[in-house]
């Protein structure tokens, strides 16, 4: 697998990582004011400080066999503060991250640590990880005649039609944008659906599934996404050797 392929799928499984949820194909509770879910699941979670995220996502590429992470993420937003764990796990590969005083420190498990300055660019990209299915439900508001939501044991269950332009345009946008050039995201039989917490109107956990071809290359992605310990995390340390990095 050449290493544009590389980055360009490593791409496409942190967008689906950030943005999506769960698909099951339920019939719409007439009932639900749907605006109204979306309206009040933005302003909630637009007052998240802090939480847990751990994403699952794999991509099956034809003839070169799959690419699977896991992302296992806690963050503070003011002051800042992360750490992440990124482990791809057919390659037994681990990288973690902290950030905390402005600065990010980074190691693939061996003890050498590196560790600089972090832009104030960087850190708001940070901050907004943790809630940035926000962008997403403004534009599922904007598109209610392709989206359901059913009611089912104290949560919405908000589901995307299949195949959706608007879904295709926004996809393609946004990986286009973090790799830095124009990619075609051809998504077929695509599958997407937000868990939202009845009473809170947070985002619970999600779940993705697509088939695409890129670089003429067939590809299927899944992705499952996780939200706990929303406003619950109160530290994040910096190991000592980190800190005391020379690099």
């Amino acid at each position: 697998m050449n290493k544009s392929l590389k980055k360009i799928l490593f791409t496409v499984l942190t967008v689906f990582a950030v943005f999506f949820v769960v698909a099951c194909g339920n019939k719409e509770d007439s009932n639900i004011n749907k605006e109204e879910v979306f309206q009040k699941s933005v302003e909630a979670n637009n007052n998240i400080k802090s939480g847990n995220k751990l994403a699952n996502a794999k991509i099956e590429v034809e003839g070169e066999g799959s690419v699977e992470f896991t992302i296992d993420t806690s963050i503070i937003k003011e002051p800042l503060a992360m750490k992440a764990i990124i482990e791809q796990k057919n390659e037994n590969t681990k990288i973690t991250t902290f950030i905390k005083n402005n600065m990010i420190y980074v190691t693939t498990g061996n003890n050498d640590w590196q560790k600089e300055a972090l832009s104030e660019n960087d850190a708001e990209k940070f901050k907004d990880s943790l809630d940035s299915s926000v962008e997403m439900n403004k534009i599922l508001k904007d598109h209610l005649d392709k989206v359901t939501i059913k009611e089912k044991g104290g949560n919405y269950i908000v589901s995307v039609a299949k195949d959706s332009d608007f879904l295709k345009e926004f996809l393609n946008e946004e990986i286009s944008n973090i790799v830095g050039q124009a990619i075609d995201f051809d998504s077929k039989n695509a599958t997407v659906e937000y868990v939202i917490d009845k009473e809170t109107y947070f985002i619970k956990s999600s779940f993705f599934s697509v088939e695409t071809k890129i670089q003429d290359k067939k590809l299927k992605i899944v992705t499952e996404v996780t939200l706990s310990n929303i406003n619950s995390v109160e530290e994040i340390t910096v190991p000592e050797e980190a800190l005391n990095s020379s690099n």
